[in-house]
């Protein structure tokens, strides 16, 4: 009878744990991420006074960010970047910034904003600009030369054919995730009593 209760209560135990494990940032692509990044064509430096917008229709219920695939060029020191989330039927945004320092090169960064609610389904616009940028320092931006699903990209004023190298950030749970890891416990589990009766 002990060895079933403490039986459940690591069972138990591990459920709760993976449960909590399973909250997790959601990344949704905007692009094809079958696309390697050999693939993707930089956008170059946004200077002042202009821009790079990408429309895209939201699969995520909830959206807390976005991340982006950057390049930071020259001396970045007093370039900030900002980043808005415009809803395209009521016109609402959410907004944020960073400081160009502080944005890794070559890499996806994480950039987060005010949670936007009950987004499945509809049309978004992704709005970045900088300051304190010019043609020889600031951030650029990579995007995926393929067929358009998304919603139409503006590169500084100029329509592209492609997808921005992009992905929307959702913290939720995740049940292929939730799922995966009672699996992998269950098979270690498993593997385990095996090599017990085997050296027994």
């Amino acid at each position: 009878m002990k060895n079933k209760i403490k039986i459940a209560i690591l069972v138990l135990a591990v459920v709760v744990l993976s449960f909590l494990y399973a909250h997790i940032s959601k990344n949704t692509y905007l692009y094809d991420r079958s696309s390697g990044s050999e693939d993707f064509v930089g956008t170059g430096i946004i200077k002042e006074g202009e821009e790079i917008t990408q429309g895209f229709i939201s699969k995520e219920e909830l959206l807390d960010g976005i991340n982006l695939k950057a390049t930071v060029n020259g001396n970045v020191e007093n370039v900030v970047l900002t980043y808005t989330l415009r809803d395209n039927e009521t016109g609402e945004e959410v907004h944020g910034s960073v400081k160009g320092a502080e944005v890794k090169n070559n890499k996806f960064n994480a950039y987060t904003f005010d949670r936007v609610e009950q987004a499945k389904g509809k049309s978004y616009t992704l709005v970045l600009t900088e300051t304190g940028s010019d043609e020889n320092n600031g951030i650029s931006f990579y995007y995926s030369p393929q067929e358009q699903t998304e919603g139409d990209l503006i590169v500084k004023g100029e329509s592209a054919q492609g997808v921005l190298a992009a992905r929307t950030i959702t913290d939720r749970f995740d049940l292929e995730t939730f799922i995966v890891l009672l699996g992998f416990v269950a098979f270690v589990v498993g593997f385990i009593k095996v090599l017990y009766k085997l050296f027994k």
